[in-house]
Order: C-alpha cells, then structure tokens, then sequence
C-alpha cells in the first residue's frame, strides 16, 4: 500500500510527463512552417513569423501579432483581390487589402481571428483564388 506522499509524487511526476509531451508536441506543430526573426524598430523586442514559400515563388506570412496572413507575389499585377481561402478544402470568408508602401503585399484578415489562426498553424494544405482585375490565379501552399 503506497503512502500518501508517495502517492502525490507519482502524480506530479505523471503530470509532469504530460506536460513535456505536450510541449513536443506543439513544437512539432510550428515546426511545419519555418521561421523567420525580425527586431523591432527600437530594437527591444524580436518578433518571430512564421511563413511558407511554393513552387511558383510566392510567400505566406503567418502574422500572428496583428492576426493575419500576409500575401506576397512580386509581379507586375500590384492590385489583387482574395476573397475566400480554403484550409485543408474548407473554405474560410476572408477580406484583403493591399499595403500601399510593398504593393507586391496583401493583407489577409479574418472574422474569427483565433480561430482561423488556430487552423493555420494545423493545415497541410492552404489555397486561395487571387483575382487581378478580371484575371484569376489559385495558389496553393503545402504546409508539411
């Protein structure tokens, strides 16, 4: 019969190992999208963003500071219009609004913010239809 200290111990320690796969399995989670460091402008603070880059050289920025995904596509279309996303084929109702200052960049925001980001950080596949005035591109990120 184990004492009662003996007994609290062993739960601390189960407790404990719950945590640490926890915590490997999470990292595991971030692991798919790579990292990219950035200091702030007084130099303070470094923020972390995650991104991923496809096979047509396009960027997807996870912003999770501001909440939102930043789009990026040098070319020479500078507006660009995104409407719907679709995370691992469910589709998401998005708005996007172009920054003024790297038209090559377009902001992507959503309703539910924690939720969407939430998904993000999960799906192994990300798509979305870009409309350039009346032209129409899919660009799709395989997040592995």
């Amino acid at each position: 019969m184990m004492k009662f200290s003996q007994k609290k111990i062993v739960v601390a320690l189960s407790q404990l190992a719950l945590l640490i796969s926890a915590v490997m399995v999470s990292q595991s989670v971030y692991a798919k999208w790579d990292e990219e460091r950035d200091m702030t402008t007084n130099g303070k603070e470094e923020l972390i963003y995650y991104y991923k880059t496809n096979e047509q050289g396009q960027k997807l920025v996870l912003d999770k500071y501001v909440k939102r995904l930043i789009f990026i596509r040098p070319d020479k279309f500078y507006k660009r219009s995104i409407k719907q996303i679709k995370i691992d084929g469910v589709p998401v109702d998005v708005n996007s609004d172009p920054f003024s200052r790297y038209p090559e960049q377009t902001a992507i925001v959503f309703e539910n913010k924690d939720e969407v980001l939430k998904k993000l950080f999960l799906a192994k596949k990300i798509e979305f239809n870009v409309l350039y005035g009346r032209d129409e591109a899919l660009s799709t990120f395989q997040i592995k």
